[in-house]
């Protein structure tokens, strides 16, 4: 009987094993199955974990991803977070509330002990109950957002993208904090027992920032995390939900040994070219759509695309069946499910 774990192992490792796994990274649409508040879910770690226990063993995924919100990093630094009952944690600053507001609040900023953070903390007790109750038999990846990402939830995407032309020096500074704070954050979930580390690198996608600001502003600091990571003997998994990613670019630095990801990467037109480019290059996790298949559409819907990318994307393993980023906290749970039986419908022919 192969555990859940052990299958995940063997797309990572490029072999075919029963079947492909299935993860439908049920992050928050978790707490419905235990039957709590958002609110309550995105700030308890004990309710968290037996919500994403609960909803494990009621779905049957093969793994889980400890992404609360992107909220938890930039809520260390005492960014203002607004924690709707029903929907995810929200950054003030995208109501007019950010922490950063002028180019001398980058340069105040200073290093936070995650482990002391309310928020990090949350995260670290959640991957060492989760780990400890069914951490040898279920894949579990830990989840940090990027300094840029985590800077931009202090101010917002627009204003970050002018000051890092006009003050690139503050913006650094800044980053280079915040890269610190998260690297120090990474080590503790990988000591509580996390098997891979999912960095969210959003911002290496053409919609947001070109493949030179990104390496300038991201890329080279983010880099140190991934290389601790790779020394502990931990998976680096990069996530990128956005439009065009930059595959080479995240391989680059990173050397991830899987990328997950919502749509077809920059220079790619098709399933079947996406497998050719980059299929033996990292372990493809993807990318069932969100907003309509799985929010929207049936779990007859769902089982046909899945069929679809299990055919295109899984021969000679490396292909991990995922929702393109988290699954839509308010979705239908049988979408969830539709996933898992996907799988199980059409598993490897030995």
């Amino acid at each position: 009987m192969v555990t859940s774990l052990e299958r995940v192992v063997d797309a990572l490792s490029f072999r075919e094993s029963d079947r492909v796994p299935a993860g439908p990274l049920v992050c928050g649409a978790s707490r419905r199955v235990y039957g709590i508040t958002y609110d309550r879910w995105s700030r308890k770690a004990d309710l968290a974990a037996r919500s994403m226990l609960d909803a494990q063993k009621l779905i049957g995924f093969d793994g889980w991803l400890t992404l609360v919100d992107l909220c938890v990093e930039c809520s260390a630094w005492g960014q203002a977070v607004e924690y709707p009952i029903e929907s995810t944690a929200i950054s003030k600053a995208l109501k007019g509330e950010p922490l950063i507001k002028t180019v001398e609040d980058y340069e105040k900023l200073e290093y936070v002990d995650p482990r002391k953070a309310e928020r990090m903390s949350h995260v670290i007790k959640l991957d060492e109950i989760l780990a400890r109750e069914r951490g040898k038999e279920v894949g579990l990846m830990g989840f940090v957002y990027g300094p840029a990402g985590t800077l931009s939830m202090m101010t917002t995407l627009a204003r970050l993208s002018v000051d890092l032309k006009k003050y690139p020096s503050a913006v650094k500074k800044a980053l280079k904090v915040i890269n610190d704070t998260l690297f120090d954050y990474t080590i503790a979930q990988i000591e509580a027992g996390v098997h891979a580390i999912v960095l969210d690198v959003l911002f290496a996608s053409r919609f947001i920032w070109s493949r030179q600001v990104y390496d300038e502003f991201e890329g080279q600091f983010c880099s140190k995390i991934a290389d601790e990571i790779r020394k502990r003997n931990v998976a680096v998994i990069c996530h990128n939900c956005g439009y065009s990613t930059y595959f080479d670019t995240m391989i680059n630095w990173y050397k991830p040994a899987g990328i997950s990801f919502h749509y077809l990467p920059d220079g790619v037109s098709s399933l079947q070219e996406l497998k050719e480019k980059w299929g033996s290059k990292t372990c493809l996790f993807g990318m069932m759509e969100c907003p309509t298949t799985l929010y929207m559409g049936t779990p007859a819907d769902v089982k046909r695309e899945a069929k679809k990318q299990i055919d295109a994307l899984a021969k000679g393993g490396g292909f991990v069946l995922t929702s393109g980023c988290e699954f839509p906290p308010n979705g239908p749970l049988l979408n969830a499910r539709a996933m898992v039986e996907a799988c199980i419908e059409n598993p490897y022919k030995k």
